[in-house]
């Protein structure tokens, strides 16, 4: 009776009020902490500098159209294919293989015409540089006879559009049959005036190393004109070449001249992405020069280990987890 009296509270209902005590200790715990997790996400997004998001499709020629640029140097994707019968310009993208077969009925003003051909392989590597393999040889009465082998390196001194005229230098060797052998240095030149005019030049100088020391200084300048985008080009094409070269007569040396100068109109088709023709009838002006030259060319395009077409653009980035100062 004494203890109901003094009002103490039995020692069962003292554990419970301590159980209850800490279930309501844990459930303000949980809820101070989904408040703070709530304000931290609702918080506005801080944003940062942008970063550059890098899309990539299956192939180099795969554009809107071939003006778009292409590849690491961020060249036009016209100039990852021959787009001049007789004028090269700039170098292919790394990884990309091209295949170009020529033939070239050249008509002298005098004499049989002659049926010439010629077989390019172009590899690109890395650092603006492409490597060229050129075979030459003929065919005439029934009869073919190989002329000479090409070895080249051109280079392009910086990446599309840095350098008026996008320089390229270009250094080779011809290795040629029945006669000495001759070293080349080239300029190329290239530039896109608009989207439908193209501009290319090379200036080349060439000796041959004995024999009859032919000397050779040649300008070719190519101007085109695109009528349906990534189909069809047409335009003009121009050759001037200054060549020397020494007759030993009786122990007499007499040095020989001889300037020619061709000009026709170009037209380059392309049925795929990956392939092109081009026509290019060439007409002598000066006394040296063949009354005329066809050149025909059939190319096509490989990408064995080419880098797909990149198109870079800025994306701005935000941090959901930050709040501005």
């Amino acid at each position: 009776m004494n203890n109901k009296i003094s009002g103490e509270i039995p020692s069962h209902r003292r554990a419970f009020n301590s159980l209850l005590a800490v279930a309501l200790a844990v459930i303000c715990a949980s809820l101070s902490k989904s408040a703070l997790a709530g304000d931290t996400i609702a918080a506005p997004p801080v944003r940062l500098e942008p970063v550059t998001v890098i899309g990539q499709s299956g192939s180099l020629h795969d554009v809107a159209s071939e003006s778009d640029l292409v590849g690491p140097a961020n060249q036009p994707e016209w100039t990852t294919r021959r787009a001049f019968t007789e004028t090269d310009i700039y170098v292919i993208p790394p990884g990309e293989i091209e295949f170009n077969q020529f033939y070239i009925s050249s008509h002298p003003r005098h004499g049989k015409p002659e049926n010439l051909f010629e077989s390019e392989f172009e590899f690109g590597l890395p650092w603006r540089t492409q490597f060229d393999v050129e075979l030459n040889y003929s065919v005439n009465s029934g009869h073919s006879r190989y002329d000479a082998a090409l070895l080249e390196l051109p280079h392009a001194l910086a990446e599309w559009g840095k350098v008026p005229l996008n320089p390229t230098i270009d250094a080779g060797w011809r290795f040629n049959n029945a006669k000495s052998d001759a070293y080349f240095f080239r300029l190329l030149l290239a530039e896109e005036f608009n989207r439908h005019v193209h501009f290319g030049a090379n200036l080349t100088f060439q000796r041959q190393l004995g024999g009859d020391l032919e000397t050779d200084y040649e300008l070719n300048a190519a101007l085109s004109y695109v009528a349906i985008d990534s189909k069809l080009t047409v335009g003009v094409e121009l050759l001037v070449e200054y060549e020397t070269d020494r007759e030993i007569d009786n122990s007499e040396i007499k040095w020989n001249h001889s300037t020619t100068v061709m000009i026709g109109p170009t037209l380059l088709y392309k049925p795929t992405r990956n392939t092109h023709i081009g026509l290019v009838p060439l007409f002598g002006v000066t006394h040296d020069s063949p009354a005329a030259e066809a050149f025909i060319i059939f190319g096509i395009d490989f990408e064995p280990f080419a880098r797909s077409r990149s198109t870079s653009g800025e994306a701005d980035r935000f941090h959901p987890l930050r709040k501005g100062r």
